[in-house]
């Protein structure tokens, strides 16, 4: 099913490239035959196999770059819609700056113009066109295959609802089998029990599904084995959900290693080409801010070193990603001994809000709450950035002891590098108890795209201009 998905998502890739050569195309032929923007017997040359080339370079990394084709939005118009617009209207910025930086003079503001409403038109429609054709498809007695659930609970309602929630998909719950007596003759998501697990191998004679899949909790591995078995004469495909959703709070990721299926547990929740386009900027606007900031820094590092001498930069070691330790860089805004003074704390039992995030904390400088309030005591952690230990958008990297503390799943935010800023950092900084940073965290991580990172920094330089929630 997830395969079918991605194979709609990787059609849609080629077809959207496709279909903006052929806005550029009509983009051009209205410049030439409408005569709007230019004045009469000006001479236009029309676009050459260059620009073509380049435009759909352009597209293609710019619509995968907003993560139009992520297998939870492929086919769900409204929501693909809003990546569109905003992936159509970042691509073009782009290709206008970058053309005018060149000083390049074949492309027009009137071709512009035409080129993104046409583009806009042609991709939306398409999606909507093409989604009426599946769906229709999808009705077809003849092309639909039926679903029966082996498992009413946790496991098989979130299976359901996926397929319930993508119809042109070719797939259809019939109904579901369950242990639970009481659940008999009820429904689940509009779909009915029809009887007991053990039943299975009479419900599919008497159903006749095409696809049976088994969707026990963990506890029920013998019954599994059982179902699995009973149904070996059946002539129906038999697909099976492990039930590992509490057991790993993050996202995992299936593998055929030698034949041995396997799911990893800890697997990066950023990968492929959007860990690549993520490092890629960290490192482009990484060193851009630091060669920016870096007479405020001297100036900071002054400032701290005046006050109360050395260091000037304050070292510690925190959590990254996968739970490795590494050592991050900040100006120093407390007094010297300020780590025994946590440490004196916490061994003396109070609560972990009152000692990590306390708002009068006596032990920060009169520079150090400055630097703090501008969130200038950030800056140093850019290095870290740059030696790909963090990112700029991400978690904030916590202390060992803190970690050591969370439940299973507030672990689920190391699977990603930590960042200089992130979700919570611009919904409350340090005003938000400790719990709801981890919250917004996994939030973060559920919905990472490369534009919730720009929206984020941006979001960052009002919140800090603000001062609000900077201890």
């Amino acid at each position: 099913m997830l395969s079918r998905t991605r194979a709609v998502g990787g059609f849609l890739a080629i077809a959207d490239v496709l279909l903006t050569m052929l806005a550029l195309l009509a983009a051009d032929a209205l410049r030439h035959g409408l005569p709007f923007g230019f004045g009469a017997g000006e001479h236009l040359d029309w676009l050459g196999v260059r620009e073509y080339v380049i435009v759909a370079v352009t597209w293609a990394f710019f619509l995968r770059f907003a993560r139009v084709y992520d297998h939870r939005r492929v086919m769900r118009v409204v929501l693909e819609a809003r990546v569109i617009v905003f992936a159509v209207l970042l691509a073009t910025g782009a290709l206008f700056a970058a053309f005018f930086v060149l000083q390049v003079q074949f492309l027009s503001r009137l071709l512009f113009v035409y080129f993104v409403v046409l583009d806009l038109a042609i991709l939306i429609n398409f999606r909507w066109l093409l989604n009426l054709a599946l769906r229709a498809r999808h009705l077809s007695v003849a092309t639909r295959r039926l679903v029966l659930i082996a498992g009413a609970g946790p496991v098989g309602d979130r299976v359901s609802r996926l397929i319930i929630d993508r119809p042109w998909s070719g797939y259809e719950v019939l109904g579901f089998a369950d242990d639970d007596e009481q659940k008999q003759g009820t429904a689940l998501n509009g779909r009915p029990v029809l009887g007991l697990v053990e039943e299975l191998p009479a419900l599919v004679d008497q159903h006749a599904p095409d696809d049976v899949i088994i969707a026990l909790p963990l506890h029920a591995h013998s019954r599994l084995r059982e179902s699995v078995l009973a149904l070996e004469r059946a002539d129906v495909r038999i697909r099976v959900v492990p039930d590992v959703f509490d057991l790993m709070p993050g996202r995992t990721m299936a593998e055929d290693t030698w034949g041995i299926p396997m799911i990893s547990v800890r697997a990066p929740e950023i990968t492929g080409f959007d860990r690549v386009v993520k490092r890629v900027f960290d490192l482009a606007l990484g060193l851009v801010t630091l060669v920016v900031m870096a007479p405020v820094m001297v100036f900071s590092a002054l400032a701290v070193w005046l006050e109360t001498g050395r260091p000037v930069i304050f070292a510690q070691r925190r959590v990254g990603e996968n739970g490795r330790l590494f050592t991050m860089f900040k100006f120093r805004t407390m007094v010297a001994n300020a780590e025994a003074q946590i440490e004196a704390a916490r061994q003396s039992g109070q609560r972990l809000e009152d000692i990590y995030k306390p708002a009068n904390d006596m032990r920060v400088t009169r520079v150090g709450r400055l630097l703090r309030r501008a969130s200038l005591d950030e800056l140093p952690q850019l290095w870290n950035v740059l030696r790909g230990e963090m990112s700029l958008v991400g978690p904030r990297p916590e202390l060992p002891w803190v970690v050591d503390q969370y439940e299973s799943w507030q672990r689920q935010r190391l699977s990603v590098l930590p960042g200089i800023t992130g979700w919570w950092q611009v919904n409350g900084r340090g005003d938000l108890p400790l719990v709801e940073n981890v919250e917004y965290d996994l939030f973060y991580i559920q919905n990472y795209s490369p534009l919730l990172d720009i929206s984020i920094l941006a979001r960052t330089v009002w919140v800090v201009a603000r001062g609000r929630g900077a201890y």
